[in-house]
């Protein structure tokens, strides 16, 4: 599928990335922030979505890596690794939201890919600073039942490299105490209550991200 982006233009079909349920509308987003991209721009590098923010989390993302602004879409994930083809091309990724039924999308500035030995045309920034994205939530594996032990099967996706993840078990939703390991054994307290974990992804600098994994069936 082609579309183009801006001056560009884009359409294409996209796997969507979920962010979680909102009845939020775009009207209360103050106004059209801008997606960026992190990485060099050699053949060979990957480069990275540095998320766009907006001043309302939509309820939807999809991402549209395009070349040249136009034709067919190369990628829907968050990177994209440049190729032969993308030399002396220039290379947009276009961030598609919704909140709610409404839509709205942002571009990035081109990139221009280029041989690794060739000079550049824009410098690819030493660090990009950007609060982790949970974009598929963690996940319990084990058997509720006192005695038996739970653990993280997935802490989840995130974007954004270089965090660190920490754990924190819940009983009903609340904090307990000392389980903030990625296992937990269930004790007599456990009884009739659902557990989840809550994964927190941190880096200095930058504020704490969480993302809670779906409770468990009631422990016997």
């Amino acid at each position: 599928m082609k579309k183009l982006v801006g001056a560009f233009g884009v359409t294409a079909v996209a796997a969507a990335l979920l962010i979680g349920p909102s009845s939020v509308t775009r009207a209360e987003s103050a106004q059209v922030p801008n997606v960026a991209v992190a990485g060099s721009p050699a053949v060979g590098s990957t480069l990275q979505v540095v998320p766009a923010a907006w001043g309302t989390p939509p309820t939807r993302r999809v991402y549209e890596w395009l070349r040249d602004g136009e034709g067919d879409v190369l990628s829907n994930e968050p990177t994209y690794t440049l190729t032969d083809d993308d030399v002396g091309h220039t290379m947009v990724v276009v961030e598609r939201v919704w909140f709610g039924t409404t839509e709205d999308e942002t571009s990035s500035a081109p990139v221009v890919a280029a041989e690794p030995s060739a000079p550049v045309a824009a410098p690819a920034p030493a660090e990009v600073l950007a609060s982790a994205v949970n974009v598929r939530r963690p996940t319990v594996k084990g058997s509720p039942k006192v005695g038996k032990k739970l653990a993280v099967r997935s802490k989840g996706t995130w974007t954004a490299p270089g965090h660190r993840f920490t754990y924190q078990w819940l009983r009903n939703g609340k904090v307990i105490k000392k389980a903030t390991r990625t296992t937990y054994r269930l004790t007599a307290k456990d009884r009739r209550k659902k557990i989840s974990v809550r994964v927190s992804a941190s880096r200095a600098g930058l504020p704490t991200v969480s993302a809670t994994s779906s409770r468990t069936k009631a422990v016997r």
